[in-house]
């Protein structure tokens, strides 16, 4: 599968300039539509078949998800956007296989709850 950053909430700014720095890299950028946010993350980036799904749940903030990309690759974006100075997106996430059967909104709370947890500076997981 093609690397690809699924795009949620980003203005036509924005997500010109990012699909510019994907095209340097060779990326695919998939801009998802609010009302496409109630299809878990698998199926936004095609492993999976859609689902048949209450309407929506949206959410206010920019995400980015990174999909069918390694390290490697997440780090060149990351490297490249900053000496582009492309303004950071807040939310970040890699597809995994357990945030890959939630939908973008259970992953923007996820994350949100994560970063609120380490300014508070608690862990995520047992040391």
């Amino acid at each position: 599968m093609r690397p690809t950053i699924l795009a949620f909430n980003l203005n036509e700014t924005r997500l010109s300039k990012l699909r510019f720095l994907c095209m340097k890299l060779g990326l695919a950028v998939k801009p998802i539509p609010a009302e496409d946010c109630c299809q878990p993350i698998s199926a936004l980036c095609g492993l999976t078949e859609r689902v048949e799904a209450a309407p929506a749940e949206g959410f206010p903030e920019e995400l980015l998800i990174f999909c069918h990309m390694d390290n490697a690759q997440v780090n060149r974006f990351l490297q490249t956007a900053k000496q582009m100075r492309y303004a950071p997106v807040a939310l970040k996430a890699i597809l995994t296989p357990t945030n890959a059967e939630w939908t973008p909104a259970q992953l923007c709370r996820e994350l949100k709850d994560e970063r609120a947890a380490v300014m508070r500076g608690e862990t995520t997981h047992e040391e």
